[in-house]
């Protein structure tokens, strides 16, 4: 409380955002009052936010024992806090798709959040500045400032060079570990089936019980099925063990990179970049670019048909109803195709040489007689530069086809080992080369020797 005189105060509050002035009850001094005075004592107190009409009004008017307000001071803007926005929904509600035709897919649940290597997991938001305030004596009223968030991060996450935003370092899915976001390399799930929906993902996957009916896992690493796939469907580049088994319902349902390994295959169409190792496969149609290797006590293969670049090794083959099962080893369609993709190049570069000889003769003729005009002779040099083209890829046609020739060469040594029975009814087919079993055999070796399959001892 500020005296300006014996019957006027100035009050201003604590926090100095609001003055007040008080007119006490002596009639005889306020007549003897000069405004202009008294405004001016007051703004050596008041320094902001003055509300001079207010004051001129309470004087003029002598307003006594009333607490006017004549003075606001300006509150201050505290800063908003900044946050992280994150590029993931870490709580998907597992809403189906639905189709253009309206139907509802249960399937495609979009139920895992998949990142590669380099993708913005989060950012932070940088927080807003405040404003100052001013107290009506003038001074200020320092804002409170807006915090900046930090990063809780877990493993295989970077946080750029400016601090604003988290990256994934590996490939995988983002989650949230007590408390820290992580990226994991390994999809860890119970099963794949409606509560999942169909899985893809970069990295390696473990399903702790199954793949079901209808469901299908695309990864770019190796798979782990701890139950059996029933029905369902395997992608990925590494390799896949299946610890119970592959029930395929006559479906595709296996094609892979790397090699396979399972208790048994049963009605599967199954295309595996390395081995397939299995206790039994019945009734599927099995491809392997490697070998397919039918171990353990029943080493059965029985109906359908098993492919393998090199050798294909079981303990029973075909059963005593005479189950028409093929077996063939030496073939490989990639190198098939290439090779008569190259001898139809070749072919066809060696034509267009004949044509552009017969051209070039004719020309060299009137060029030998000077009759070669200037259209003629550029048709001339354009022949010369395209003859030695073609017979620069011609050459290099060549070169690559030995390659293959070599390939398929060694194709020819697959083999075929049964170390128990082969029963009638079994088709063995090495390279081009084919035989039928009409009799039951034991322990023999099957292989190719001068265009015709021949049997050896086991």
């Amino acid at each position: 409380m500020y005296k300006l005189s014996n019957n006027i105060s100035l009050d201003i509050t604590g926090d100095g955002l609001k003055g007040y002035i008080i007119l006490s009850d002596d009639k005889d001094e306020l007549k003897d009052l000069n405004i202009d005075d008294l405004v001016q004592g007051i703004k050596k107190f008041i320094k902001f936010g003055l509300k001079e009409e207010v004051v001129l009004n309470v004087l003029k008017n002598k307003i006594l024992d009333e607490r006017v307000l004549i003075a606001e001071g300006k509150k201050p803007i505290d800063g908003k806090n900044g946050k992280i926005k994150y590029h993931f929904d870490f709580e998907k509600p597992l809403l189906p798709k639905i189709n253009p035709d309206g139907t509802v897919d249960y399937k495609d649940l979009d139920a895992i959040n998949v990142v590669k290597n380099g993708d913005i997991i989060a950012e932070i938001i940088p927080p807003i500045d405040g404003e100052d305030g001013i107290k009506v004596n003038g001074e200020p009223i320092i804002h409170k400032k807006g915090k900046t968030p930090k990063f809780n991060r877990g493993k295989n996450t970077i946080i750029t060079e400016d601090g604003l935003f988290l990256k994934s370092s590996a490939n995988g899915i983002v989650e949230i570990r007590n408390g820290k976001i992580s990226v994991s390399e390994v999809l860890t799930l119970n099963n794949i089936d409606n509560s999942t929906g169909n899985i893809n993902f970069n990295g390696n996957v473990i399903i702790k019980k199954d793949i079901l009916n209808g469901f299908s896992l695309r990864t770019t690493g190796s798979v782990e099925i701890k139950g059996a796939v029933e029905g369902g469907f395997i992608q990925c580049d590494g390799d896949v063990l299946v610890r119970q088994g592959i029930q395929g319902y006559n479906r595709r349902t296996i094609e892979i990179g790397g090699n396979l390994s399972t208790k048994f295959i049963e009605n599967s169409i199954i295309s595996v970049g390395g081995n397939i190792a299995s206790e039994a496969i019945m009734h599927s149609d099995v491809s392997s670019k490697s070998n397919i290797l039918v171990i353990g006590r029943k080493g059965l293969i029985v109906g359908g048909i098993c492919r393998a670049k090199y050798e294909i090794r079981a303990k029973v083959v075909g059963s005593s109803m005479a189950t028409n099962t093929v077996l063939e080893v030496g073939t490989d369609l990639d190198v098939k195709q290439k090779y008569e993709e190259l001898e139809h190049k070749i072919n066809l570069s060696k034509d267009n040489l004949e044509k552009i000889e017969r051209s070039l003769k004719l020309l060299e003729m009137l060029k030998s007689s000077n009759k070669l005009d200037q259209k003629k002779l550029l048709l001339y040099n354009d022949l010369i530069k395209a003859r030695d083209l073609l017979n620069t890829q011609i050459i290099n046609f060549e070169e690559e086809l030995f390659v293959i020739q070599s390939q398929k060469d060694s194709l020819l040594k697959g083999q075929i080992k049964v170390s128990d029975i082969v029963y009638p009814g079994v088709k063995i087919v090495i390279g081009n080369c084919q035989m039928l079993i009409r009799d039951e055999m034991k322990r023999c070796t099957f292989y190719e020797e001068n265009g015709r399959i021949r049997i050896g001892p086991y």
